[in-house]
């Protein structure tokens, strides 16, 4: 069952939504998927995600536009073009930040191309060429720590006088620059994911946003972090099977697995500490790793393989930027005299 409560602000699209989705229909071998799709276009568009994450992610964004999980092919049939750019507009209006509304209307236009792909409708009313998203203003290298910023909060982790959580938050923070963790890969890291092959060290990911398992090289600086979090973790008496990273908050989450959000706060908390001003999240480490690596001289397609950036495009990005500022045309500007 689902519940909805009304948006203060009275659009019909915007809702504040708490429910399972124990109803949605499972497909079985045997059946046509089109007609699945007919019976419940939701339940099988989840059912082609990889992850759960992504999956929780897309019901969200449906669930908001459609006002429930109980979506039918008529209400599907129903959406044009000028809903999706109504729902646009109403997302800016309540002050959304522009790449939470690029999101969401990305969710939209994948659920739509699924529909037309099993016949439900004709046209994709979120394409991309109907309905505009907003161009993101944030630059590349705005997104990246500059490497004396990084150098204060490595410092000031290591002036934590817990020396338990110094140990942890160390260990995390080199993870996230050195290996280019996505919060929620680190979170759900494993003393049994790491292992060798060979000579190298690698940490196995089991769960990714690709959907696939995949693997990470750990430096030896990395390997130094997490060897002394270990032992700090055994001196202190906490287990040292299942998850790597645990709660040290003071309440009843002590101990158990730390959350994503958890380690956002941590990144934040050493930034405001080091008198860092500037806001500071945990994936602008994975920012740096990407913009430190190029400017070392690693080749896009090694950058790539290491953040696992599924397009050579996105990691192309960080690489043209940098290259646009290393070979510069004003370099080239000589005034004699």
């Amino acid at each position: 069952m689902s519940f909805f409560a009304d948006n203060p602000r009275g659009h019909p699209y915007i809702r504040v939504m708490a429910s399972s989705s124990e109803h949605l229909t499972v497909f079985r071998p045997g059946r046509n998927l089109a007609q699945t799709i007919h019976e419940d276009p939701l339940a099988q568009f989840l059912s082609g995600q990889l992850t759960e994450r992504t999956k929780k992610a897309y019901y969200a964004d449906l669930c908001e536009f459609f006002n429930g999980d109980r979506i039918g092919p008529d209400d599907v049939r129903a959406v044009s073009f000028a809903d999706i750019i109504d729902y646009r507009n109403t997302l800016a209006s309540m002050g959304r930040k522009r790449t939470t509304i690029n999101r969401k209307l990305s969710s939209l236009k994948a659920f739509f191309k699924m529909m037309v792909a099993a016949g439900l409708i004709d046209k994709n009313p979120a394409d991309s060429s109907l309905v505009k998203g907003y161009r993101v203003d944030d630059t590349l290298s705005g997104k990246a720590l500059r490497k004396s910023d990084l150098q204060k909060i490595l410092d000031t982790a290591a002036a934590e006088p817990d020396d338990l959580r110094s140990s942890r938050d160390l260990a995390i923070l080199h993870l996230l620059t050195f290996a280019g963790l996505r919060r929620s890969e680190l979170a759900g890291m494993k003393w049994a994911d790491l292992t060798q092959e060979g000579v190298f060290h690698i940490l196995q990911l089991p769960e990714t946003k690709s959907g696939v398992a995949q693997d990470v090289k750990l430096q030896p600086i990395v390997l130094q972090y997490l060897q002394a979090y270990r032992e700090t973790l055994e001196r202190y008496g906490y287990p040292l099977t299942g998850i790597v990273f645990v709660s040290l908050s003071r309440n009843d989450s002590h101990g158990q697995p730390i959350t994503p959000q958890s380690i956002n706060l941590i990144a934040k908390r050493y930034a405001r500490l080091a008198g860092i001003t500037r806001s500071v999240t945990a994936h602008m480490f994975r920012h740096t790793c990407c913009t430190l690596s190029i400017e070392g001289g690693a080749k896009p397609q090694q950058v790539q393989a290491h953040l696992r950036h599924k397009d050579l495009k996105t990691t192309m990005l960080y690489y043209e930027n940098r290259e646009r500022l290393t070979d510069n045309a004003s370099d080239y500007i000589h005034i004699k005299g």
